[in-house]
């Protein structure tokens, strides 16, 4: 294998702007463009089967994302993020093979989705004080499922892999934690933080994985994903 020199180049944008004195916006623009890229293929020549690498792999990504600052008076302040991505480029990237044992599963090259492609997400976070001490922090993440591919018996493609077609469900998290700060008495430097966070709150079906093989009678089925949890901390502050 010779040497290769991929490149990339990126350039963003950016505005911020107050809206008025509790509400702050801002916007960014990023593009990269990556080529000569490392990619297996998989090639057959007489009386054996090669894994031949090249310089041929492309990666685009696109990015706008919105933000918003809403601060109500000091530490309590809430934001909001929308971001509108697209990811696309060769799927047989050399970096995905590295240290796949015992022996990586090479498909041809197609160019597609990325793996990680999610078009839509939305963020929002934040801190407010409630009475009694008590902190309150809410997280809520929603975005576009990420892509998968169909694949037959023998493990090989059917149709466009990572299409916008083959998609897990829509992502939808909200986590929520309380915390409250209490003092000593017997040991006045020390103060205890008790915090109780429970994530998924509305128990959404968040799919880890899916059959994917169309001979599989259970083809299309999504399976696996995190139920509401709960935690207590307790954390000793001096």
């Amino acid at each position: 294998m010779g040497a290769f020199a991929p490149y990339s180049a990126a350039w963003s944008l950016g505005v911020e702007q107050p809206l008025c004195p509790f509400l702050r916006v801002q916007a960014n623009y990023l593009q990269n463009y990556s080529n000569e890229l490392v990619i297996i293929t998989p090639r057959s020549s007489p009386g054996e089967d090669i894994l031949s690498a090249e310089s041929s792999g492309r990666l685009r990504y696109r990015q706008l994302e919105l933000n918003g600052r809403f601060s109500l008076k000091e530490k309590q302040e809430f934001f909001f993020s929308y971001v509108r991505s697209k990811s696309k480029g060769d799927l047989n990237d050399f970096n995905q093979y590295l240290g796949n044992f015992p022996f990586p599963l090479v498909r041809p090259n197609q160019i597609s989705n990325l793996t990680g492609d999610s078009p839509h997400r939305y963020l929002g976070w934040g801190i407010l004080n409630l009475p009694k001490k008590i902190t309150f922090a809410p997280l809520m993440e929603y975005r576009t499922g990420f892509p998968y591919s169909r694949l037959d018996s023998v493990q090989n493609y059917v149709g466009t892999p990572n299409s916008d077609e083959t998609r897990f469900p829509d992502f939808f998290s909200l986590d929520v934690r309380l915390t409250r700060e209490f003092r000593i008495f017997f040991k006045p430097k020390y103060t205890v933080r008790c915090s109780f966070r429970l994530t998924n709150l509305t128990n959404h079906f968040n799919p880890l994985g899916v059959h994917a093989n169309i001979a599989d009678p259970q083809f299309g089925t999504f399976f696996g994903f995190v139920r509401r949890t709960y935690f207590v901390d307790l954390d000793m502050i001096r």
